[in-house]
């Protein structure tokens, strides 16, 4: 496995081809809605096998908040801990930031998935892209 870390639109076509295939294509979600403002600065973590991006997740800061988001895997590599591995890497990228207070929106199959590295919901559920979400929080220990 390889892992890949680019900056804003730089690249972005690894990313994007992965969040097409879960996001645009098994979850129909529109995508003029799927790739957004924040693609143009986010931090971009992309995995890679055999050179074929396979997995990929987002960094970001917005309003002097930290969010992680758009964490995905595709259907041929799911069940493999790609996921955490996702996760565990945007997680230090961000406390390498600075940021210690974490923000994501899940969807609501996959709340446990972030409840186990800490987060927490909070707010009411809310529609984006036809499915059902929730807002997370994952709070320093500070």
């Amino acid at each position: 496995m390889q892992i890949r870390w680019t900056k804003g639109m730089e690249g972005f076509d690894e990313a994007f081809s992965v969040r097409k295939a879960v996001f645009i294509d098994e979850q129909a979600i529109p995508e003029e809605i799927e790739i957004d403002e924040m693609d143009g600065y986010a931090t971009h973590l992309v995995l890679f096998s055999e050179n074929e991006p396979i997995a990929t997740g987002r960094f970001y800061e917005k309003d002097a908040k930290s969010y992680i988001g758009r964490i995905c895997v595709l259907n041929t590599h799911r069940g493999t801990g790609l996921g955490r591995i996702l996760m565990e890497l945007l997680l230090q990228k961000a406390s390498e930031s600075g940021y210690n207070d974490i923000y994501l929106s899940s969807q609501m199959y996959a709340r446990g998935f972030y409840q186990s590295f800490g987060f927490e919901e909070f707010g009411e559920t809310f529609d984006d892209g036809g499915i059902e979400h929730v807002w997370m929080l994952k709070k320093s220990k500070n």
